[in-house]
This record gives structure tokens, sequence and C-alpha cells, in this order.
């Protein structure tokens, strides 16, 4: 099997070279990665988020099978078993997929650290709260109290969530599992919407680094981030668009499931397999056919059908450019989603090499991701023949 592998990763990359050699992008995938040796912090954040997401589901791994800590068993190696390279490709193409589409929306695995941004949020740390009521009144106008509103409650819903997680197995004593269930659900689906936003947030202070970088400014990370904060309410419409989707095609249907699930059972089943097979698909595709609308939004003070114009002037002449980044970050994203399943997915989930090899393999997938979106900034940003300016 090991031979197998190598002679697989070895195949991949003699085929990548000869594709990175004729990739009409190539030149801003170089300019992607000098930004990211510039600023490192791109894929330090990405990579600290990834890891406290990795250490919460093995801590609530270690909960819910009530085992007990002991040095031996927790230090222990058992045997390297991979699943066939089949296998492992079946799991690994959604998982890519969806990380290539959120370099166009969100590539932050922002639970559990969403639970620390909502209670900084609510607290008023560093005067932020403050200052998006006065961004969202001033771009909202009277739509401003009802997204004040939803924001508060979300934000609460993600402080709870990761109590509620922890402590559910101990509430199970006290109340029906069947109820829980359902309180669950309606906490992810509040706290997902606080869990998104704040991935945004970051996902649009990594795109302003790399703007600040192409522009050759040069400007303190809290400064970049209050701008951030400031640039997240014009794109305020299209993270509507982005999240009433996923309500409707992921949210609903599985909120809806869990009232029937103590009488049917199946159909909570059946909508978890059309979310994963056809939903989460679907919407990642989506994302991937209007990639610059975000970017476009962030940097250019425009409206989202102005947005939609740009986008498509911007795909008709520089097509093959975004195919083109599209293929090869795709070709990336894919072999390193696979080779975590093959590789990290030949132990127990959650023993001490899987982790290990968990966690390394997070690493990379965040340095890909700060390369990507460093890159299509500067894709977006070299292929328009004049470029709008945006003033800090």
């Amino acid at each position: 099997m090991l031979t197998v592998i190598a002679i697989s990763i070895g195949g991949l990359l003699v085929g990548f070279l000869f594709l990175v050699s004729l990739n009409p992008a190539a030149r801003f995938f170089r300019d992607g990665l000098r930004c990211v040796r510039r600023h490192p912090r791109m894929w330090v954040w990405l990579m600290v988020f990834g890891l406290a997401y990795l250490s919460f589901q093995a801590v609530e791994d270690f909960e819910f099978r009530g085992r007990t800590f002991e040095l031996s068993s927790f230090l222990s190696w058992p045997s390297f078993r991979p699943p066939g390279l089949e296998a492992a490709a079946a799991h690994a193409w959604l998982p890519a997929l969806e990380l290539l589409a959120g370099l166009f929306n969100q590539a932050v695995a922002s639970f559990p650290s969403s639970a620390v941004a909502a209670l900084l949020f609510i607290a008023n740390w560093k005067g932020y709260h403050v200052q998006f009521v006065r961004n969202a009144k001033r771009r909202m106008g009277r739509w401003w109290l009802a997204v004040y509103a939803g924001v508060l409650v979300c934000a609460l819903a993600a402080f709870c969530k990761p109590i509620f997680s922890l402590s559910i197995y101990w509430l199970n004593e006290y109340f029906d599992g069947i109820l829980l269930l359902r309180a669950g659900a309606i906490i992810d689906w509040l706290s997902s919407q606080f869990e998104y936003l704040f991935g945004l947030l970051i996902q649009i202070f990594l795109v302003l680094v790399a703007f600040v970088w192409i522009r050759g400014l040069s400007s303190e990370p809290g400064r970049i981030f209050e701008f951030a904060l400031k640039r997240a309410v014009y794109s305020a419409k299209w993270i509507g668009v982005v999240l009433l989707t996923s309500l409707l095609l992921i949210q609903l249907p599985l909120l809806i499931s869990y009232l029937w699930i103590s009488q049917r059972t199946d159909a909570t089943a059946a909508v978890v397999q059309y979310v994963d097979q056809t939903a989460r698909p679907l919407i990642a595709v989506a994302l991937l056919l209007f990639c610059s609308i975000q970017v476009t939004l962030i940097l250019n003070n425009e409206k989202l059908r102005d947005a939609i114009q740009d986008h498509a002037k911007f795909m008709r002449s520089s097509w093959l450019r975004i195919a083109s980044f599209l293929l090869l970050a795709g070709i990336y994203l894919f072999v390193i989603c696979w080779l975590t399943e093959l590789v990290a997915g030949g132990f127990p989930k959650f023993s001490l090499p899987n982790l290990l090899l968990a966690a390394l393999f997070t690493f990379g997938r965040a340095f890909l991701a700060a390369w990507f979106i460093a890159s299509f900034v500067c894709l977006y940003r070299g292929s328009r023949p004049t470029p709008k300016k945006i003033q800090f």
C-alpha cells in the first residue's frame, strides 16, 4: 500500500509540474506566494482556527466515549490500516470542493473560536460592537435594527454552542434526549449564522492584507481589521443571499426533520444524505460561478447589482485565467484532502497518530488557503484595466 501511495503521489507531482508550466495564472500564484511569505499571519490565523476546531472535536469525542485519561492509552500507536485509494478519493472530493469555494466565501474553520469572538463582540471589545452599530446605521438605513438584533441573538447562540455541546450528556440525565437534540439543532442554526459572519470577517481581513501588499502600503494589522469591519457592511446583501440559500437548502430541511426524528428516523437520514450529496455541492458550485462577487464588494464601493455586472465583465475578459486558477487550486486542495483521508484516516479516529497527522494536514490546508486567497486577489487586480481605489 505504501508503494502504491508513493507512486500515486509521484505521478501527481509530475503531472502537476507539467500543468504549472503551462498555466496562464502562474504569475499570480507566484505573487500570492510572495504575499504570504511577507505576511505569514494570513496562514497562521487559519491554522490556529483549524487546530482549535480539531482540538474541540477531540475533546468532544473523548467525552462522548466516556473514557478516563490514561497516559499509556493516549500514547499508544495503533497499526496503520489505510483505506483504499478510491475510498479516500470518494471522501475527499466534497471537502476539497467546499474548500475551493471557500476561497471566494470564507475558508475559516470558525468554530469554536466563534464563541470567544461572540463574547468579545457582546462585551464591546475595543469598541468594535459600537463601531458595527454605527456602520450598520449608516449603510443599512431602517433595516439596521433588525440586522443588529439578529446578529446579537446569533452571537449569544454562538457563545452557548460549545458549552451546550460539552454538557449535553450531563443534561441528558435531567432532560429528554429528543428535546435536547431539537434544542441543539436550533442553537446550531443560530450559531452557524454568527460563525459564518465571523469567518467572513477574517476572510475580508485576509483579502485586505493581500490588497495592502499589492498596493505597497504599510498598515498595522489592527487598522486593517478595523477597516475589514467597515467593509463587511458593504457585503451585507451578498451575505444575505448566501445565508438565505444555506437556510433554504440545508438548515431548514434539517430543522424540519428534527421535529419528526422520534417518529421518522429514516426521514432525518434521508435529509442528511440530501444535504451531503446535493445541497452542499450545489452551493459550492454556485460560489465558484460567482467567484469575484465578494472581492468586488470588498475592494469597491458598489451595490450588489453593480458587483454582479462587474463579475460578468471579469468572467468574459479573464475566463481562461480564472479557469486555470480554479483547476490548479482545485488539484492542490483535492490532493491534500485525499492525503488526509488516506494517511490520517489509516489510524483510528482521534488516536495520537491520527491527531498528529490531522494537525499536520491542517497546517497544509491553512497555508494553501491563504496562498490561494492572496493569489486570487492578485489575479483580480491584475486583470482589471483600470483598478478602482479604496481609501483607508
